[in-house]
């Protein structure tokens, strides 16, 4: 005679396959929420042309940027007694004014070069630009740091007249080291932390003076660039 015996255990396969629904469900879930937190942390902006750009300030890097020519050292005469004249064999100097370089973007994630200054070539240059960038430039050497470089852009060729860089467009940042006096024709010393200005004769970026220059986008991997000046400046050196 057989004796029948029954399993007083559920049926171990079916839970198993109903813990692994359960598990690609929350798995499918925190994908979706993970996608909607991305779509959100990209805004629409209205430029002042009145286009809409994508803000891809949270993807885009200043990684991303090439440099596309060697940095360009532009010498002025720097007003450094302060009397609206130039005496270079007095406390006046001959320094470098302005650094530029140009560059473009390696993948087409756009990157904001909106500039915290710009330029109409009227009285002093560069002029307070009234945005909000969401780029910083910082610049160094021995004598002198700045964090926030005071810093202008000028994008070159096919632009679609917005301040992000696409891919196949190219800007020219131009690095403000001293401020530009049209009335009297000379470069003027800052007047200490409020700007990022060079503020004494000291600090002056000079022949033979190693310097760096590191943009940053919205607090992402930086483009670090590092140059050393001739044993002469000229009018415009380029630094290659």
């Amino acid at each position: 005679m057989y004796q029948r015996f029954y399993s007083i255990h559920p049926d171990r396969q079916h839970g198993s396959v109903a813990i692994e629904v359960a598990i690609i469900a929350i798995a499918g879930f925190i994908v979706a929420i993970l996608g909607s937190i991305a779509l959100l942390s990209s805004s629409l902006i209205i430029t002042g042309s009145g286009e809409r750009t994508l803000d891809d300030g949270v993807t885009s890097s200043a990684a991303q940027l090439i440099l596309r020519t060697g940095v360009t050292a532009e010498s002025g005469e720097i007003d450094v007694d302060g009397n609206n004249t130039i005496l270079l064999s007095g406390v006046d100097e001959l320094a470098v004014a302005k650094l530029k370089m140009i560059v473009e973007v390696s993948t087409d994630i756009s990157v904001n070069l909106t500039p915290p200054k710009t330029v109409d070539d009227t009285l002093t240059d560069p002029d307070p630009s009234g945005l909000s960038p969401k780029t910083f430039i910082a610049v160094s050497w021995n004598e002198f740091t700045t964090n926030e470089a005071e810093w202008t852009v000028e994008f070159m060729g096919g632009s679609d007249g917005d301040y992000y860089l696409d891919q196949g467009e190219r800007a020219e940042i131009t690095i403000w080291l001293h401020q530009y006096d049209g009335t009297n024709v000379l470069y003027d010393l800052g007047v200490g932390t409020s700007d990022g200005f060079v503020d004494t004769a000291i600090e002056l970026l000079q022949q033979r003076d190693l310097f760096t220059i590191e943009v940053n986008v919205g607090g992402s991997t930086s483009m670090s660039v590092q140059r050393t000046l001739p044993l002469e400046l000229g009018t415009s050196d380029l630094l290659d």
